[in-house]
């Protein structure tokens, strides 16, 4: 990988692959759903929930065209994203990426807002908002992470509600685009098939207008508070089954460098403890207590982690279920001690699964996080499990599965009362 910073800050990663058919390219900046208030020279700025998804929605619409055309008539796809701590615009394509890199650059940095445009995209995401509200596993995820992170920013939906969306101006979307789209708070990211000497001379073009005059602002977020867990919740809505999430939360933050090492080792202990092939879940499953629907996911970002397990069960089994994933949460470093002897081959597994994906350039380009993992790359991860011993894992699992973070919440259908 070629790692450079432009004289405007932006940091441009290029990794050269001249076997492959396909580019992809992802320009990310550090501003997402939980960034709604911060401070700018001393000056305390509080923004509505989902205006970096807002944002992000209206920097493809430009007053003479829409960036989506225009990645097109290139033959690429175009697409982006907002999660909880940033922002990426990517395109793939397998010709003129050249142009591809160009039109990327040229509409991410070049805003336009008007009032008719913004007031007609408040309906456009607000009918977007107002579909997840009706999606019970969308609703089974924040209603988990509102036990987690009580009364934080964390808990909005990244679109905002309907609601919020109603007092976002296009002066505050102006005003958030130079705070959080300077170069310096950006990096870009290309894999694939292109010429490097031609690429830099485009990057460097087509950035040659944006400027790091805006970093002499003293710009800091408010970081995450972590407030006492609420232990148990629940609501009803219109479904069939019960749903039932349990999280688990980690209070410690990890530097950039070691974040990628800690995303490997809750993904081995996690397919240790619950994966299909693990004794529990077999169990379970034999039991009829957890079915295809079961599955976990982990948040590793900059400020907060946890991790949430999720299935649809019944409501004559969801107390009992609960109970017997809480056991094997709450003891993980036993049950993982119990399980010494597959964990080489475990290891092996997982090495052979990042070997695998070294084959998708969307795989690397959308793994690579410059504040979040640093310089880390997918191609670095074979090396890192291979160091990895089992003692590590067991302690960082005593360390990280702690009884007192743990909790519970549901979805019942309506008119079923716990």
């Amino acid at each position: 990988m070629e790692s450079f910073v432009l004289p405007n800050g932006l940091h441009v990663n290029l990794i050269a692959r001249p076997s492959f058919h396909q580019t992809e390219g992802v320009l990310t900046t550090r501003f997402g759903s939980v960034n709604t208030t911060i401070t700018v020279d001393n000056q305390l700025k509080t923004y509505p929930s989902g205006i970096a998804h807002f944002l992000e929605h209206k920097l493809f619409e430009k007053e003479e065209y829409d960036a989506f055309d225009k990645f097109a008539i290139y033959g690429a796809d175009s697409n982006a994203f907002t999660s909880f701590t940033r922002t990426s615009y990517l395109f793939s394509t397998a010709e003129n990426v050249g142009e591809c890199v160009s039109t990327l650059l040229d509409f991410v940095f070049s805003p336009y807002f008007s009032d008719q445009t913004v007031n007609k995209e408040k309906g456009i995401i607000g009918q977007e908002i107002q579909m997840y509200e009706d999606d019970a596993n969308w609703q089974l995820l924040f209603g988990i992470i509102n036990n987690l992170y009580p009364k934080t920013p964390l808990t909005a939906d990244i679109a905002g509600s309907v609601q919020s969306i109603q007092a976002i101006t296009p002066a505050m979307l102006y005003e958030c685009d130079q705070y959080f789209y300077r170069p310096s708070n950006m990096s870009l990211m290309i894999v694939g098939n292109f010429d490097g000497v031609q690429i830099k001379e485009i990057i460097k073009n087509a950035t040659a207008g944006s400027s790091a005059s805006n970093d002499r602002l003293n710009l800091q977020r408010v970081k995450l508070a972590y407030p006492l867990i609420v232990p148990f919740a629940e609501r009803q809505m219109d479904i069939q089954r019960p749903k039932l999430a349990l999280g688990i939360r980690f209070e410690k933050d990890f530097l950039p460098a070691e974040r990628f090492k800690v995303k490997i080792m809750l993904q081995i202990i996690l397919e240790m403890l619950v994966g299909e092939s693990s004794t529990d879940y077999q169990r379970l499953f034999d039991q009829g207590l957890i079915d295809n629907s079961f599955g976990y996911e982990i948040q590793l970002e900059d400020g907060f982690q946890f991790v949430d397990f999720y299935l649809d069960t019944s409501l004559e089994q969801i107390d009992q279920t609960a109970a017997e994933l809480k056991a094997i949460i709450v003891n993980a470093a036993v049950k993982l001690t119990e399980q010494k002897p597959i964990f080489e081959s475990m290891k092996r597994e997982f090495i052979g699964r990042a070997i695998k994906g070294m084959n998708s350039n969307e795989n690397i380009a959308n793994h690579f996080d410059l504040w979040l993992y640093g310089e880390r790359t997918v191609f670095d991860i074979p090396a890192m499990i291979e160091q990895l011993t089992f003692d590590e894992v067991i302690d960082f699992a005593d360390q990280f599965f702690d009884p007192a973070e743990l909790t519970r919440y549901q979805i019942l259908p309506r008119g079923d009362q716990k």
